[in-house]
């Protein structure tokens, strides 16, 4: 009996011993090689827009997009959707490019939310202003507004304020308001 125990100790005893060696040998996914992915991708896209190969940016595009979308960071989905805008005006198909940007954006603001970044929900703000999107860009300012209220942080509040001014639109004068420059 003693020597059956042995045998079977004997491979479980190995295993766990290759296991020891061998795992801090197989690199480990960071943040840093899970960013370098994304963007070494969006360099490749440059390329191909620089060379005209649109199969091959279109390629390197959705690869981008995997690799962001892997990384988790809300700076990734925001490069990814600025590349998705090149690709589209650079092919002729920003029809097909801009629904891709928005929901690179729209992951974007769902990730720096969830990571309490006033940074990300104001540059994916910034990002539905440039389509064009108001409501978004509405959004944006209040999930900005919300972080900054509840960190106390008095830099976000400002960059929020200056973006609030860039981005709120103005309406039509009333009477009691005047045009800048002007007195009442």
């Amino acid at each position: 009996m003693k020597h059956r125990t042995r045998v079977k100790m004997g491979p479980l005893f190995l295993l766990l011993l290759i296991g020891a060696v061998a795992l801090p040998m197989i690199p480990a996914a960071s943040a840093e090689s899970e960013r370098t992915a994304w963007a070494a991708r969006i360099v490749e896209i440059d390329q191909a827009l620089k060379r005209g190969d649109a199969p091959a940016a279109h390629a390197a595009w959705r690869e981008a997009y995997v690799a962001a979308h892997v990384g988790r960071e809300w700076q990734g989905m925001i490069a990814v959707g600025e590349a998705a805008l090149r690709v589209g005006r650079a092919t002729g198909t920003p029809d097909l490019y801009e629904p891709r940007a928005r929901r690179a954006y729209l992951t974007a603001l769902l990730r720096a939310r969830r990571h309490g970044s006033v940074e990300g929900v104001l540059a994916a703000g910034d990002a539905f202003g440039r389509l064009g999107d108001q409501a978004l860009v509405q959004q944006a300012l209040a999930v900005a507004t919300d972080l900054a209220a509840r960190s106390g942080d008095d830099s976000a509040r400002r960059r929020i304020q200056t973006f609030r001014s860039q981005w709120t639109p103005r309406g039509p004068l009333t009477a009691r308001q005047t045009a800048p420059g002007t007195t009442a």
